[in-house]
């Protein structure tokens, strides 16, 4: 069957934000004396583990609530508002000929609206996507399906027409249970691991687009 539409992640994908986001996160959590290692860096990319960022918690030595966490991190800023961030190289190029070629494109993030639209609208890029469904619009973070269940309903693809493209093994998780063919992305600054998907890309500026689709 034709692949008609593809959706996109954000973080890792669209723009490469993970280190930034963690050092962003290490800089709340250093409040509280904890320190972040690579092992927990890997383990919070591409979802909202609330019941990891309580371990993470009860490392300090002082009381703290994810609430306070919250409040601290808003403080501190963010990536998609006051970090340095730029699409990854390629990903606009390729985004524009999908939609030229008559496919369908949508963004599927863990990531709050307020976040990804602000990101969006610093990339100027807001309007190379049909549909954007952000982590506060479902209920089920990665690697759970709803996220991409919600962005097919919206597009009214079934997911045999549909491509996912991700970086991380929750997406990549995501994706698959959520019956799309999925396409990961090894372009990123921190490496993954990526088996479960159907196929790897290292880099956006490569990849030629046929005429009828048929071959994505």
């Amino acid at each position: 069957m034709n692949r008609k539409f593809v959706l996109f992640d954000f973080d890792g994908v669209i723009a490469d934000t993970e280190n930034s986001n963690a050092a962003y996160l290490q800089k709340a959590l250093s409040v509280y004396g904890i320190k972040l290692t690579a092992e927990d860096r890997k383990k919070l990319i591409g979802t909202k583990n609330k019941e990891y960022v309580s371990q993470l918690l009860s490392r300090s030595p002082i009381p703290v609530t994810q609430e306070e966490l919250k409040e601290t991190r808003i403080k501190m800023g963010n990536t998609y508002e006051n970090g340095d961030i730029c699409e990854e190289k390629g990903i606009r190029k390729l985004i524009g000929m999908l939609r030229k070629r008559g496919m369908k494109t949508a963004l599927v993030s863990s990531t709050s609206a307020k976040l990804i639209i602000t990101a969006l609208n610093r990339l100027q890029m807001m309007d190379m996507f049909d549909v954007i469904v952000c982590g506060d619009m479902y209920k089920e973070p990665k690697p759970n399906p709803e996220g991409y269940k919600r962005a097919m309903d919206y597009l009214k693809a079934s997911p045999e027409e549909c491509v996912v493209v991700e970086d991380s093994q929750v997406g990549i998780l995501a994706g698959k249970q959520a019956g799309a063919y999925v396409i990961a992305y090894k372009g990123g600054s921190i490496e993954q691991d990526v088996g479960q998907a159907d196929y790897v890309i290292r880099s956006f500026e490569s990849i030629d687009i046929p005429p009828d689709n048929e071959n994505i």
